[in-house]
This record gives C-alpha cells, sequence and structure tokens, in this order.
C-alpha cells in the first residue's frame, strides 16, 4: 500500500478534530429557524474483489473523503420541516488508480403536519459508481458510472377519527455514463391507500399501487459483432391489504399483501454478425402475476436489542432491461453496549429469476459493526461484511470481502 494516500484523509481528520474542540454550536445559525452544519465523514475499506469478477478477483483499497453541508429549516416551526443535505465524495484507490472518482450527492427532504394532513416530500441527485454486486449490473475489469434522480410526494388525509385515505407521486430515473449494454430507466409509482382505525394502536390498510416504467434501448458488442435491443414500457399492478402499527406488544412496522401483475411490451432485437444484420425479431414477453408482499418491521427485545426485519416479493428490470421477478429478505439487529458504544449484525439475502431467460441468482450477504460515538459530533465505526452470488449464468457468480474504517462528524 502507499501511504501517501492516506495522508489526505489524515489531514482532514486532525483538522476537523481540532475545529470539534472549538465548535459546539451549528456552523452557521440564520434567523430564529434555519441551522447550518458541516456533515463530512472519511473512510478507508479494503476490498477482495473490487469486480466482483469471480473468475479475476483483484483486490484494493480505496480511500473515501466526503465533505458535506446541512441545512434545516425549521426549528420553532410547528408545522413545516425542510432538510437540505449535500455531499461530495472523493475517492481514490490505492492501485487500481483508473477508478478514482468524484461523486456529487444532494437531496432535499421535508414534511409537513396539521390536524388533518401529513404529507412528505423528497427530491435527490445523485452520482454513483457500482460494482455490481447485485448481479444485475456487473462490468467485467470496471466499475458502472450513473446518474440518479428521485422525486416522492405522499400525504395523508384524516377523513374521520377511524378513516384515512393516503396517496403521492413517486418519480425515479436511472442513467448510465457510456454503458450502451446497461438499460436506463424512468419509472413512475402511484399508491393510493385507505386505512381504518381498528385500534388506538393498528391500522387496518386496502390499497393498489400502479407502477410505469420506461425501459431504454441496449447495444451490446460492435457495428461487426452485436446485438440492439429497442426499449420498451412495462406496466405493473399491485392490489393489496395489509395492517400498520404497534402489531404486537414490542413488535411494530407494517405489512402489504396481496397480488402483483405485470405487463411489458415487446422488443426490436438487431443482430449483426460478421458486419452483416441479420433479419429483426421481436421478443415475446408475457404478462406476467405472482404474490406480491412488502413489509417491514422492528422489534425491541430489551431496551438495549433491536432487531429489523423487511420482506419484499415483487418485479423489477435487470442491468440489461430483462424483466426480474425478485424475493427479498433483510434482518438486521442493534445492540447498545452503553452510552458510546454499539454493535449490530446483518443478513441479507435475494432471489432474482429472470424473464425469458434461464438464469437464476441467489445473493447473500452479511456483516457486523461495531461504532464508538464519544459525543453528539463525532461518530467512528469498523465493520467487516460478505457478499456471495450464486448464479447459474457463466460469469455472474462471486464472493467478496470487505473491512471499513470511518470516521464521521456533524456540527
Amino acid at each position: 500500500m502507499n501511504i501517501k494516500h492516506l495522508l489526505p484523509t489524515t489531514a482532514i481528520l486532525s483538522f476537523v478534530s481540532f475545529s470539534i474542540v472549538v465548535q459546539a454550536a451549528p456552523l452557521v445559525s440564520i434567523g430564529d429557524n434555519v441551522d447550518v452544519f458541516f456533515n463530512g465523514s472519511s473512510s478507508v475499506q479494503w476490498q477482495s474483489n473490487v469486480f466482483y469478477d469471480d473468475a479475476d478477483e483483484q483486490d484494493d483499497i480505496r480511500f473515501t473523503v466526503s465533505p458535506g453541508f446541512e441545512v434545516n429549516v425549521g426549528r420553532g416551526l410547528s408545522n413545516l420541516d425542510l432538510s437540505i443535505v449535500t455531499r461530495y465524495d472523493i475517492v481514490r484507490y490505492d492501485e487500481l488508480s483508473d477508478l478514482d472518482s468524484e461523486q456529487f450527492h444532494i437531496k432535499a427532504i421535508s414534511s409537513y403536519r396539521s390536524s388533518r394532513w401529513d404529507v412528505d416530500g423528497l427530491v435527490s441527485y445523485d452520482e454513483q459508481q457500482s460494482s455490481g454486486k447485485d448481479g444485475n449490473t456487473n462490468q467485467k475489469g470496471q466499475l458502472t458510472q450513473s446518474e440518479n434522480i428521485r422525486a416522492n410526494l405522499n400525504g395523508e388525509y384524516r377523513l374521520s377519527p377511524k378513516f384515512s385515505v393516503g396517496s403521492g407521486v413517486n418519480y425515479s430515473d436511472k442513467q448510465y455514463k457510456d454503458q450502451e449494454s446497461l438499460a436506463d430507466r424512468v419509472s413512475f409509482t402511484v399508491p393510493v391507500d385507505i386505512f381504518y382505525e381498528l385500534t388506538p394502536k393498528v391500522d387496518l390498510s386496502v390499497g393498489y399501487t400502479h407502477t410505469s416504467t420506461d425501459v431504454g434501448e441496449t447495444n451490446i458488442g460492435d457495428t461487426v459483432n452485436g446485438r440492439e435491443v429497442s426499449s420498451y414500457d412495462k406496466t405493473g399492478h399491485f392490489f393489496n391489504i395489509g395492517a400498520r402499527g404497534e402489531l404486537l406488544p414490542k413488535l411494530s412496522g407494517f405489512f402489504k399483501f396481496g397480488y402483483r401483475t405485470s405487463d411489458s411490451d415487446d422488443s426490436t432485437i438487431q443482430t449483426v454478425t460478421g458486419g452483416t444484420p441479420d433479419l429483426p425479431t421481436s421478443t415475446n414477453r408475457d404478462s406476467r402475476g405472482t404474490v406480491g408482499l412488502d413489509a417491514n418491521f422492528t422489534y425491541a427485545a430489551t431496551p438495549k436489542l433491536t432487531t429489523a426485519f423487511a420482506l419484499h416479493r415483487g418485479f423489477g428490470v435487470g442491468g440489461e432491461g430483462q424483466g426480474t421477478t425478485t424475493t427479498r429478505a433483510n434482518l438486521s439487529a442493534n445492540y447498545a453496549i452503553n452510552s458510546n458504544y454499539s454493535a449490530s449484525a446483518n443478513f441479507g439475502y435475494t432471489l432474482r429469476e429472470y424473464e425469458a431467460a434461464d438464469r437464476e441468482d441467489n445473493v447473500y450477504s452479511t456483516g457486523v459493526r461495531l461504532s464508538y460515538v464519544p459525543n453528539r459530533y463525532w461518530r467512528f465505526s469498523t465493520g467487516y461484511n460478505y457478499s456471495e452470488n450464486d448464479s447459474n449464468a457463466p460469469g455472474q457468480g462471486y464472493e467478496a470481502h470487505s473491512i471499513v474504517l470511518s470516521a464521521s462528524l456533524r456540527y
């Protein structure tokens, strides 16, 4: 390892460490309602398999410095809260320097509360560098760059002491950079739910969610030997019933259970062999249906031990635009050792079945982390993560380990 790569991180941490002795309040306060914070972090991470490639594993050490700022509006206001968070990631690799990058992130989160209305909104922009560890976007010998835009607006209106109705619009736009083999996508989701208060702690629900996705074209290969698949539209429906609130003593959360459908247009496939275009063909994307599930539970086992469990079953889109059926389960636990130290562990499993292809991915991930919070400003942590993709598709399986040390500061 070339130690000079570590110097910028060490210098920044030393500088902000000195600053924290002096600063004990928001960086800037504007009037009575606005606070501005510095919100930064640094990390050192060892990766055993940077590209998640089982045939050619390459390990390296990644250094990340992430200065950022947070603006909070709403202190002293009863109904409105608004936070704007921005961060700039400076990523450097010890050996694989061609992977060095900078990524910008910004998001605005808002909420409004009144006697009848609850409204939440989010707008975000993120530049991402991905290893494709989910088995969806593996690009051998390189990392995937993308730009991601999200915009969510969801609200709930109380019609009466027993009934309320919720709805919203959720938008996402993922655009890959210099990756014609990966499919860009734009998606709209509109949920509608009616809630009935069964008890003061539990609401029952009946709902429907409409999803519309525009999947971009893909171009694999070149003008001599290649294949181009045209863009297509995908429509989904989710009819569900569910419940939310304190479902059992110490168990809170929500679940939606029902039936999902998916209808996709066909695409034109143009194949070029030896520089000569073959006759165009067409896909045959049939309508599909499956049991649908979205659930998220938190169990407060003891005052110090809290566990969380999330489940999902539905349809998705693979990195190259393929339709998928996804089943996902995530389990995590957090234990507060004392007022300064905490430990956490997680386990995740995803089964991804690809439409119109004999491919099935079983993705496993597990990890442990120890955190130290000496005061309200600083957080230090270290952790280990393991991930594996057991895939029947050639070249898509992998195993990977990582160890990370990180420090974050907010003041």
